[in-house]
C-alpha cells in the first residue's frame, strides 16, 4: 500500500515537473550553468519515463524451434499486465488491441494482471474493446486480478466480462486449439477452439501462484501427438512443475523490472514483484523446457517505464 500511495502521488505531482522545466529554460542564463544543465536533463529523463516511454507500444519477434515436429508454423501474439486502473485507461488498451490485430496472429495468449485498483463496476466498460480481437484468445488471471496485497478480488466479475467478450479463461483448465490446413495461397491458418481437424495445441492454464493454488497435475495431462503450452502468470511457478515434458511455458508478471537501470531493476522484480528466482524477460531454457517471459504492456507500482517500453511479443513457433 505504501508503494501504491507513492505511485499515485508521483502520477499526479509529475505534471509539476513540466512547469519546473519551463522555469529552468526561462531562467537558464541566470542560474549556475552546470546545475541548470543537470536539472534540465533530469527533467527530460523524468518526463520521458513518465509520459513518453509508457505509451510507446513495441513488438518483438522470437523464433522458437520446438523439439517436436509441427504440421505448420505458428504465429502467436503474447502480451500481459495491462493493469487498467490507477495509471492506465481503456484508450491505451484499444491501442494494444489495434496493434495486435495488425500482427495477424494465429491466436493470442494473455498472461493476466488485467487490472490494478480498478473498481469492479468499471470492468465491463473498460475492457469492451477486447471484443474486437478477431482470432482465438486464451487468458489466465494474475495476482492483482485476484486480490493480491490487500487489493479487492475482482476475479469473478473479470472472468465473466472476459468470457462475454469472447476470451477463453483457462485458470487451472486446459484449452485446446486445432490447426486446420491452410487454404491454397493463404498465408495464415484457420483455428478453431476444440473443433477442427489437424494437429492439436493443448494449452494448460495455471492459476496464480501468489493468490491461488495452481493445479500442477494438469501438466501431467499432456498430449503425446500435439503441442503442449503452459501459461502461468508468475514465472516462479516453473520451479514447482512436477515434470518438464511440455514444449513451451509462457509467463508475464515481471515487467522486466519496468525501469531497466542496472542493477536497480533486479531489486524491482525481486522485491516489488516478489520473485524468488531469476526469470525476468525473454526466452530461457530451463531443464530442457523453453520458458518465455513477456515484459508486459502496463504500469504497476510506479508510473514509469525506462529502457523497458510496453511490448507485444510475437512467437514464431516452428
Amino acid at each position: 500500500m505504501i508503494l501504491t500511495t507513492i505511485g499515485v502521488a508521483v502520477f499526479y505531482f509529475s505534471y509539476l515537473v513540466v512547469f519546473f522545466l519551463i522555469y529552468l529554460i526561462w531562467r537558464f542564463n541566470e542560474l549556475p550553468r552546470l546545475a541548470a544543465v543537470f536539472l534540465i536533463l533530469a527533467c527530460f529523463l523524468f518526463l520521458y519515463a513518465r509520459f513518453i516511454e509508457p505509451n510507446i507500444i513495441k513488438t518483438k519477434r522470437y523464433k522458437i524451434k520446438l523439439n517436436r515436429k509441427i504440421s505448420a508454423p505458428l504465429r502467436v501474439a503474447v502480451w500481459a499486465d495491462p493493469h487498467l486502473g490507477l495509471f492506465t485507461g481503456s484508450s491505451f488498451l484499444k491501442r494494444v488491441i489495434k496493434k495486435v490485430n495488425k500482427l495477424k496472429p494465429d491466436f493470442i495468449l494473455i498472461l493476466g494482471d488485467f487490472v490494478w485498483h480498478l473498481p469492479e463496476n468499471k470492468i465491463k466498460d473498460k475492457f469492451s474493446c477486447l471484443k474486437d480481437l478477431p482470432v482465438p484468445a486464451l487468458a489466465i488471471l494474475g495476482n492483482h486480478d485476484c486480490g493480491a496485497r490487500r487489493e479487492k478480488d475482482v476475479s469473478e466479475e473479470l472472468k465473466k466480462v472476459l468470457i462475454n467478450y469472447g476470451l477463453k479463461v483457462i485458470d487451472n483448465k486446459i484449452g485446446e486449439i486445432k490447426i486446420s490446413p491452410p487454404r491454397a495461397g493463404s498465408r495464415f491458418h484457420k483455428f478453431n477452439i476444440v473443433a477442427g481437424k489437424g494437429q492439436g495445441i493443448r494449452i494448460i492454464g495455471l492459476s496464480d501462484i501468489e493468490t491461488r493454488q495452481p493445479d500442477y497435475n494438469l501438466i501431467k495431462n499432456i498430449s503425446e501427438n500435439g503441442i503442449n503450452i503452459v501459461l502461468t502468470h508468475n514465472p516462479d511457478a516453473v520451479y514447482e512443475f512436477p515434470s518438464y515434458d511440455v514444449d513451451l511455458v509462457v509467463c508475464g508478471h515481471t515487467h522486466g523490472g519496468q525501469v531497466r537501470i542496472y542493477p536497480f531493476y533486479k531489486y524491482a522484480y525481486r522485491y516489488i514483484a516478489r520473485l524468488k528466482y531469476d526469470f525476468d524477460k525473454g526466452l530461457r531454457d530451463f531443464k530442457g523446457t523453453k520458458v518465455f517471459i513477456t515484459t508486459g504492456v502496463g504500469l504497476g507500482g510506479l508510473p514509469f517505464r525506462f529502457l523497458m517500453p510496453p511490448v507485444i511479443d510475437v512467437l514464431e513457433i516452428e
